[in-house]
């Protein structure tokens, strides 16, 4: 760095600082362009974490003593910003080193800001991401007007802050005892939040809009919106990504140079390491669930992160097998991914009733329903109509009922 400091004296000076009861440390962690181009951002995020936080205790974390921000170099006063979803990445991967270093609940209860040419048109769309704690806002606190535009900016919700004295929750409180659901028309484009043009675009002008549903335990889900154009993705992802294409036409280019066509009515799978390349051709819009969870690799120790495309006509009943312990065909279903941590897949079901047990849902479930109505009923007899182009989050625990009115179909994923 320009001042010689290094990832050895950033933890002395932390740890000395910890000696004075009423100091609250920031741990500014972040990856150079260079760094940032060639890949490495978890890599280097997880290397200056664990050094920087080595010999610090659990209590500290857990006590409110030290604030992480992912500050990456490259945005630091330059007036370039991470993306939402490229900050969202980064801090899952500050969060599973976290966990792997501590545990689930210091994952949990450590407050992650993102600093980095932090604005007024730039902080509502990164406060709305789910890992994104608060905002670590440098130059632009000078200026009166800007800050308060900022602190306004970040209000919305409440989920995040710029200064706080008691630590932030990543994860919503789950209440295993209700399930979350939206219809179609609260993911309409009119209903989503512009976020601006995407920064790197070397083809066309994208710009995007998005509005988050839901966080439960380690599944996110919500709404995207992209118009035409293109950029290059070439920074590993931290998370799976499974979304299902509501309109307009993309690909996604592996990073090996295979070419992953979308359209209306698919189902995109892009495990967590892709890379690669997006290409909008006509303005898509789409239901997205993330899922975080450990990497997985094969036998040979390799990662199988090339993007999964399933078409619309692989949904048919034709395509789906009998998993019905009946001879009723319209009970049938496929698994499209289970990598042990994530499971994906279609599901269709005759009408009917039954009783759903806590045993049954094991794993938090999400589900964008593609055809039927059915009701969905709480143990505590609150229920839902439930239609085509709903999306439904099943909390881990979750106890009720289903009563399927008109035959059903829905894509599922499991985490």
């Amino acid at each position: 760095t320009i001042f010689g400091e290094t990832d050895v004296n950033i933890n002395q000076r932390l740890q000395n600082c910890l000696k004075e009861e009423k100091l609250t440390v920031v741990l500014c962690v972040g990856e150079t362009l260079e760094e940032y181009e060639a890949g490495l951002l978890v890599s280097v995020v997880d290397t200056q974490l664990r050094k920087g936080l080595a010999g610090v205790s659990k209590d500290s974390l857990m006590g409110d003593r030290i604030v992480v921000a992912y500050e990456p170099v490259w945005a630091i006063g330059t007036g370039l910003v991470a993306t939402p979803q490229q900050a969202q990445d980064a801090h899952v991967a500050i969060r599973r080193t976290l966990e792997s270093v501590y545990d689930a609940g210091v994952a949990q209860a450590v407050r992650i800001q993102y600093g980095g040419s932090v604005s007024p048109e730039s902080v509502g769309d990164l406060m709305d991401m789910p890992d994104i704690d608060g905002a670590l806002v440098g130059g632009a606190s000078l200026i009166s007007d800007s800050f308060g535009k900022i602190i306004q900016g970040a209000s919305p919700g409440g989920a995040a802050t710029i200064t706080t004295t008691a630590p932030v929750s990543p994860v919503v409180t789950v209440d295993p005892s209700t399930f979350y659901h939206e219809p179609l028309s609260t993911f309409a484009i009119p209903n989503l939040k512009p976020k601006g043009p995407r920064k790197g675009a070397d083809v066309g002008q994208p710009h995007d809009s998005s509005r988050p549903f839901t966080k439960v335990d380690t599944l996110s889900s919500g709404a995207w919106w992209c118009a035409e154009g293109g950029w290059p993705s070439p920074s590993p992802r931290a998370t799976t990504e499974i979304f299902y294409v509501l309109e307009g036409h993309a690909c996604v280019t592996d990073a090996d140079g295979g070419r992953n066509f979308m359209g209306p009515g698919d189902l995109v799978i892009l495990p967590k390491g892709w890379s690669g390349r997006w290409d909008v051709l006509e303005g898509i819009h789409k239901i997205w669930f993330v899922a975080d969870h450990p990497d997985v690799v094969d036998g040979n120790g390799d990662q199988n992160s090339n993007a999964i495309v399933k078409k619309y006509n692989d949904f048919t009943m034709e395509q789906l097998t009998n998993s019905g312990t009946s001879n009723d065909s319209s009970e049938a279903s496929q698994t499209y991914l289970d990598n042990g941590y994530v499971g994906v897949g279609c599901k269709s079901y005759p009408p009917g009733s039954f009783e759903i047990s806590k045993e049954v849902i094991t794993n938090t479930q999400g589900i964008h329903v593609l055809e039927g109505t059915f009701f969905l009923t709480n143990e505590d007899g609150s229920a839902r109509r439930c239609s085509a182009g709903d999306t439904v989050v099943l909390p881990k625990g979750w106890t009720g009922y289903w009563d399927v009115i008109t035959p059903m179909k829905q894509l599922w994923v499991v985490a």
